[in-house]
């Protein structure tokens, strides 16, 4: 028994050795430094009236120039058809003015996927998020949201192609978020969908283009713990709806642009209350020479809600809370020596909204923008 034990040990052991020696590996490490200065890093509203005090944007606003620190580890190996992928990358923003509104955030995944055909693929995923940060997220509606979490995910699907130059996903996932406690508020959901997505890619000329959209389907069950035992409703029960097509429009060898169309719906199935569907257009922009890579994006989204009510500062005005946003997003990089890039983000997110009221802080609008530059290292 003892010596069939020792022969199927060997057996395993030189299986691995070998699987290992043949596999595909690839390690990458980066690591970015970035200075730059956020505006309203909070999302507040520029004015609020408490118990009769009006507070103006000197008292609400807090804004900072930052230094960012993110590293990004990605490991894969491959053999045979199976290919896996860690990744981990932490993040640290400290704010010079207010260091204790600093926060910190770590993301890592594993991921899976093994070949059954030349089109197909099987796909699993792992991932865990962490959050570090205190504070009211002043965009918060309906619920109270620390910015603080902890998440955890999983999802696993299929790739295949419906047609020639096609690429299609359908998968399915989970998610649990726990919030960090607030006051006496505690909230947490969990979360699970499915996702559908498709790409059909052809040349013109020398040209690739592409086409697609991308549907999800996913429901929330959120649960609120008071501390104080006061009743309150501590169940929420939203379904989301998203889809959204785009095109990718090659310009030249180094410019491409993609215009897409964005629909999401949420369904308050308990309340009836806190739906709303959010719908708008957006273009992003990426330019790739030998040296310098830009992504940009802006998009204007307008969410419609269908039954909270519309306030000013004399009560309901008739009309449901409408909010428009205003996004606009630039990163770039430029490589100055072998593994050494100069770097450069820009972020300006303008929420307007029909809810004026200055006695609520919730469903207000606000300007939230900041803006970096920096270095990134290739190890």
């Amino acid at each position: 028994m003892k010596k069939t034990y020792l022969i199927i040990s060997s057996i395993l052991f030189f299986t691995q050795i070998t699987v290992y020696a043949q596999s595909e590996q690839k390690h990458r490490f980066d690591i970015e430094l970035q200075s730059g200065y956020e505006y309203n890093y909070f999302k507040s509203p520029t004015e609020v009236r408490q118990n009769g005090i009006l507070f103006n944007a000197d008292s609400l606003i807090a804004s900072s120039s930052y230094q960012d620190i993110k590293a990004d580890y990605d490991y894969r190996i491959k053999w045979g058809a199976n290919r896996l992928r860690f990744s981990a990358t932490p993040f640290v923003r400290y704010f010079n003015e207010a260091s204790d509104d600093s926060y910190w955030s770590f993301l890592g995944s594993v991921k899976y996927d093994t070949k059954l055909s030349r089109t197909t693929k099987i796909l699993a995923e792992l991932s865990l998020k962490r959050m570090n940060r205190e504070g009211l997220d002043g965009a918060q509606d309906v619920l109270i949201n620390p910015l603080g979490y902890t998440k955890y995910g999983a999802s696993t699907g299929i790739e295949f192609a419906l047609l020639k130059r096609n690429k299609s996903t359908v998968e399915g996932f989970y998610n649990f978020k726990n919030f960090d406690a607030f006051g006496v508020q505690d909230l947490q959901y969990n979360e699970f969908g499915i996702r559908i997505k498709s790409v059909q890619s052809f040349y013109v000329g020398k040209r690739k283009h592409s086409y697609g959209g991308t549907i999800t389907a996913n429901k929330r069950l959120y649960t609120t713990f008071n501390a104080s035992n006061i009743d309150s409703e501590g169940e929420r029960d939203w379904d989301y709806v998203k889809a959204s097509i785009f095109y990718e429009l090659p310009f030249s060898k180094e410019i491409e642009i993609k215009p897409s169309l964005i629909y999401y719906q949420r369904i308050d199935n308990l309340l009836d209350r806190s739906g709303f569907t959010q719908y708008g257009p957006s273009l992003a922009i990426k330019y790739a020479s030998a040296k310098t890579k830009v992504r940009g994006k802006i998009s204007y989204l307008t969410r419609d809600y269908k039954t909270l009510q519309a306030r000013d500062n004399n009560g309901l005005i008739g009309e449901n809370i409408q909010y428009t946003y205003a996004d606009i997003s630039i990163s770039a990089e430029h490589r100055i020596l072998k593994n050494l890039y100069a770097t450069a983000s820009l972020y300006s997110r303008v929420r307007n909204t029909n809810f004026t009221d200055i006695d609520a802080r919730s469903f207000r609008a606000y300007r939230n923008q900041y803006m970096g530059v920096g270095v990134r290292w290739k190890f």
